[in-house]
């Protein structure tokens, strides 16, 4: 069966907020060249998607350390409504100081979603001691976003040949409001933390903060799998240019979003590929996929013009690999983080993810701009390597 016992009776509302965010993702294939047709350099790009990435930095403890301590539900639909703002006003601005505003308010939103989300579901599975169900949900969440993010480019590029890139950040933001609203009526939270007044709200935010970021720090399994993940996302560190690369190839504008279908299709299935690691140590589960990963990545640095189909391949199937991760390592993850701290470590690991990619996506506009998408999409992926590294340190 594709669902265990009670897996949906305690799960589909998150379920359903993960397809509903899915089938709003139409202008994830045309964000960057969305940005390129407002003149914008891939530095200027950077900048803006930096923003994102250092605000989250700032913030994520803080609304991690809010979520543990007074409710991971409002945590993550005030994370909802703030993002759903910011992403509306998006399309409706062309400056370039105005939109990176909107890019830091969008970067805060998330930051009250960002380890309150996935903290609310494991400790509401803990609560009815269905730890079996832990890896199910890390697998079928991104299937279904994946599902719904199937049939999301195939309308985007529908809208875009017929109106413009515009109107898809608007049902971008629709879907961020509507996930508030879906949550907000039938997400149940069990994990209660006790009721302070707001001065001790703000004490217990405070040391919350400060027990996370300390276990975060000198657990030394918890520590390894962060720093490896930092550096397997760092492979991607040209990511700013796949669009453009494909556009460059020979790839029509609108052909990406079709070229998005299918990779989502792909993303779809491969988490439940990861179940054939389980006879693996999660360590080199991870370091056979981000081989796999590296090959393909370099591969780019052979391919030219008109063979985007190939090019296309490559990012397909890159990102079908990539979904196969969270489900191994985030299951192990979880293991090690005792459950009042739970949404703060999480936080911790995205703080520390967000500020390191935010700050090196600023030097990977500038080689985009030097030496083109292709050379830092290709070289890029030998960061590899250290993850490989890292993730070989952890001692199970």
């Amino acid at each position: 069966m594709l669902f265990k016992r009670d897996e949906l009776k305690l799960l589909w509302p998150f379920y359903l907020y993960y397809l509903i965010f899915g089938l709003s993702t139409m202008i994830m294939p045309f964000m960057i060249i969305y940005f390129v047709n407002l003149g914008f350099s891939f530095f200027q790009i950077a900048l803006i998607t930096s923003a994102f990435g250092i605000t989250m930095f700032l913030f994520e403890v803080p609304t991690g350390a809010f979520a543990d301590g007074f409710s991971r539900k409002y945590s993550v639909i005030l994370g909802f409504f703030i993002t759903a703002i910011a992403v509306i006003l998006i399309p409706l601005m062309t400056n370039f100081y105005l939109l990176l505003l909107m890019w830091v308010l969008a970067g805060i939103g998330m930051t009250f979603v960002s380890g309150a989300e996935e903290s609310w579901v494991i400790d509401n599975l803990n609560k009815f001691k269905r730890n079996d169900l832990h890896q199910e949900f890390f697998i079928k969440s991104g299937s279904l976003a994946a599902f719904g993010a199937i049939f999301a480019p195939f309308v985007g590029a529908l809208l875009v040949k017929i109106y413009s890139i515009k109107i898809l950040w608007f049902v971008f933001g629709f879907g961020f409001l509507l996930n508030a609203f879906l949550l907000m009526v039938f997400g149940q939270e069990h994990y209660k933390p006790k009721k302070l007044k707001l001065i001790e709200s703000i004490k217990q935010t405070y040391l919350n903060s400060k027990k996370g970021l300390k276990f975060t720090i000198t657990h030394k399994v918890v520590f390894l799998i962060i720093l490896a993940g930092i550096f397997t996302q760092l492979m991607v560190i040209g990511d700013n240019g796949w669009q453009p690369f494909l556009v460059n190839l020979g790839m029509a504008e609108y052909q990406l979003g079709y070229m998005y279908s299918i990779m989502a299709a792909i993303v779809m299935v491969m988490p439940f590929l990861s179940r054939l690691f389980v006879k693996f140590k999660p360590k080199n589960a991870i370091s056979i996929i981000v081989s796999l990963r590296m090959i393909l990545l370099f591969s780019l640095i052979f391919i030219y013009p008109p063979l985007f189909f190939l090019a296309a391949i490559v990012f397909i199937m890159d990102a079908g690999l990539f979904s196969m991760k969270d489900p191994i390592i985030q299951t192990y993850f979880h293991k090690f983080i005792p459950k009042k701290i739970r949404a703060t470590v999480v936080s911790s690991k995205s703080m520390f993810s967000q500020l390191v990619i935010a700050l090196t996506a600023l030097i990977a506009g500038v080689f985009l701009d030097l030496f083109g998408p292709q050379k830092v999409l290709a070289f890029g992926s030998l960061f590899g390597i250290i993850a490989i590294i890292l993730y070989q340190k952890i001692k199970d």
